[in-house]
């Protein structure tokens, strides 16, 4: 047991790094896909520079984002993984590690006294998400480090159950309108629908863990999540607010059954600095996938 602690510190500790310090490759492709679509020079500039950016912080291995964000881990546990109990203290450990020699900037601020003790830790932070796999003997962790500004556009609408589906895609336009370039668009939406108040907007962070242009499995579901993406992309707010055609990357939903009384939507909003990645082990402790 000792030994699998020792190998899931080390890849965490790793996939932490890469994950500040290393756009994902979808991310990558559709800022240069979204190039070939822009006619606006401002926007072409703009997406220009944020991939020289990507370039110089993968090379020279430091934060492409001087907001290197509040880490999210997000465990995925199969029922069959040797049970660890202590997941807590591992992700603390390498917090505490990974802010020191990456560096992380220090983004854990008490509510009351504004005290920062530079560590990125502290009272229920960093945010744990924990899913038991049935039938299954793997262990996943994902990191996802969410920055600020993108957090800053986050909603919780609680809609009329009577015309909640028919209401809720101009809520999330109008909150996109609204805030313009404070996001660092072109940006990438998570959507949780249904549920309740608090399982609406984890699926809705959940949902931003699906790579681009991965469509929801439910045809119905899919069909929203492209005209969304369509919508908030004709707002022509562009990359950085500046104007363009490349408003948001793409617009991901996820589901669940609700009270007949209530209409939960949430909204969570990712900046182009998507930053996420993962490992997957055996019970062995092979890395079996890793991105």
């Amino acid at each position: 047991m000792k030994n699998l602690e020792i190998i899931i510190e080390r890849e965490l500790l790793k996939t932490i790094k890469k994950t500040i310090t290393q756009a994902p490759k979808e991310i990558i492709d559709s800022l240069k896909s979204s190039l070939d679509r822009e006619n606006s020079d401002v926007a072409i500039a703009q997406l220009e520079m944020m991939l020289e950016n990507f370039a110089y912080g993968a090379e020279n291995e430091i934060p492409i984002c001087q907001d290197t964000g509040v880490l999210n881990f997000f465990i995925e546990l199969g029922a069959n993984f040797p049970i660890i109990s202590n997941f807590k203290n591992i992700i603390n450990k390498c917090v505490r590690n990974a802010t020191n020699s990456i560096p992380l900037r220090g983004n854990s601020v008490d509510p009351i006294t504004n005290e920062n003790p530079e560590n990125n830790l502290g009272i229920n932070v960093p945010p744990i998400y924990l899913e038991i796999i049935e039938n299954d003997e793997h262990l996943k962790i994902t990191v996802l480090a969410k920055g600020g500004g993108a957090e800053n556009i986050s909603k919780l609408f609680m809609l009329n159950p009577s015309e909640g589906l028919q209401t809720f895609q101009n809520k999330i336009i109008e909150s996109i309108k609204e805030a313009g370039g404070m996001p660092c668009p072109p940006i990438i939406l998570g959507i949780g629908i249904g549920g309740d108040a608090t399982i609406c907007m984890k699926l809705a962070k959940k949902a931003l863990l699906r790579p681009l242009n991965d469509r929801h499995k439910r045809e119905d579901v899919a069909k929203m999540e492209l005209e969304i993406l369509e919508k908030i992309n004709s707002l022509q707010i562009g990359p950085m607010g500046l104007g363009g055609k490349t408003t948001a990357l793409d617009v991901h939903i996820e589901i669940a059954m609700r009270h007949p009384a209530s209409f939960p939507v949430g909204l969570i909003v990712q900046c182009y600095s998507h930053r996420y990645c993962y490992f997957k082990i055996n019970k062995k402790g092979e890395v079996i996938d890793a991105v």
